[in-house]
């Protein structure tokens, strides 16, 4: 569901106001340190309850302020509305409202809005550690498989308590057989719904590169984090001594990755950081597809200074294809020029300036 209006408190350097948004595109323009990005950032917040750029309060709250508060309205053609309140004091648990209700888990905002964020670090995808990748597989995985979310937890709560046990040292095996029971029974359900998405992802990411006038074909070697040829099981107790020794458990779906190969190579490897970001886009925007085809489930995008991370070219491609997507884009420029001959002059489309944390519409 788009959102259709925000509230913001005492969030980083942004001023107290409420904005309303366009459910298409939306482009927000303010010279570096305006407050873009924690526009971004707070849109990005209320969609999972957490920030994408710091796991600091100190540092998201406003200077001198005790607390912040986030609110929103979102609602779609049907006219279904979802009022969302979220809450975060120093030192106190977050307090977070649907329709009213206090909830418990986070989880419960994602599926409200299917959110995706681009910004610079989304361009470590590639090249960076396998964290990165991870967090992307299973965003798909948590929106098109409804029990992921209660099957990873029950993964990750089996795996603190073996990992507990082994770092004791020396210990009865007989007190690890239940977490390894429960880890080889969870980790084959992660196993399978991840490969079953990124088998079905390829397909739309090489679709989308050819709409953004992309020469190349991707494809997505899946690592599952344990050798493919063995059950996990096996896998936990032919390596128990070496996990006795360091203190943790070295194989497991905590440990999966992802590598993007063209024509057999490592993207990485052989694509220009130009293409990188190309494909990365092309990687992000496939995810909001795939979850629109399968489930008829619209994401909103969230897009951080895409001037500076695109050339002319790449951005009138990526701005064409946005206008077709028919959801909701924010998306920040440090000058408005640079995308807004872009658009067709029909598109609903919003535009805001930023000065000193202060966000206004332009008409």
């Amino acid at each position: 569901m788009p959102y259709q209006s925000i509230v913001i408190s005492k969030f980083r350097n942004l001023a107290d106001q409420r904005l309303e948004l366009s459910p298409l595109i939306n482009i927000v323009d303010g010279k570096n340190g305006s407050g873009k990005s924690s526009l971004i950032e707070s849109l990005y917040y209320l969609s999972v309850g957490k920030s994408f750029r710091s796991s600091k309060l100190d540092s998201i709250i406003e200077h001198n302020s005790s607390g912040f508060t986030l609110f929103s309205v979102t609602g779609d053609d049907n006219s279904h509305q979802h009022r969302v309140g979220i809450s975060r004091e120093k030192n106190k648990p977050a307090l977070i409202k649907i329709d009213g209700e206090f909830i418990r888990s986070a989880i419960q905002l994602a599926t409200i809005t299917p959110t995706l964020v681009i910004e610079p670090e989304t361009f470590d995808l590639l090249d960076g550690g396998p964290n990165n990748r991870r967090r992307y597989m299973d965003w798909g995985v948590f929106h098109v498989e409804h029990r992921f979310s209660e099957v990873w937890r029950r993964y990750t709560k089996s795996l603190k308590q073996r990992n507990t046990l082994l770092r004791r040292g020396r210990i009865d095996r007989s007190l690890l057989a239940p977490w390894d029971g429960q880890m080889a029974t969870t980790a084959a359900m992660i196993d399978q719904y991840r490969n079953d998405y990124i088998m079905s992802l390829v397909p739309v990411i090489n679709d989308i590169l050819k709409s953004l006038n992309q020469t190349i074909d991707i494809d997505i070697s899946y690592y599952r984090g344990w050798d493919k040829k063995t059950d996990y099981k096996t896998i936990l107790e032919d390596s128990i001594e070496r996990d006795i020794r360091s203190g943790f458990t070295h194989q497991g779906p905590h440990r999966a990755d992802i590598r993007i190969k063209v024509n057999g190579r490592f993207a990485d490897e052989v694509l220009s950081r130009g293409q990188k970001k190309i494909l990365i886009f092309a990687m992000i925007l496939a995810q909001g597809a795939f979850l629109s085809k399968l489930l008829g489930r619209k994401s909103v995008y969230l897009i951080d200074d895409i001037s500076a991370e695109l050339d002319i070219e790449h951005r009138k491609n990526v701005c064409s294809y946005l206008e077709k997507l028919e959801s909701q884009v924010v998306l920040t420029v440090v000058d408005i020029d640079s995308v807004l001959p872009l658009f067709r002059k029909d598109t609903e489309l919003r535009m805001f300036h930023v000065e000193h944390g202060k966000v206004s519409q332009v008409n």
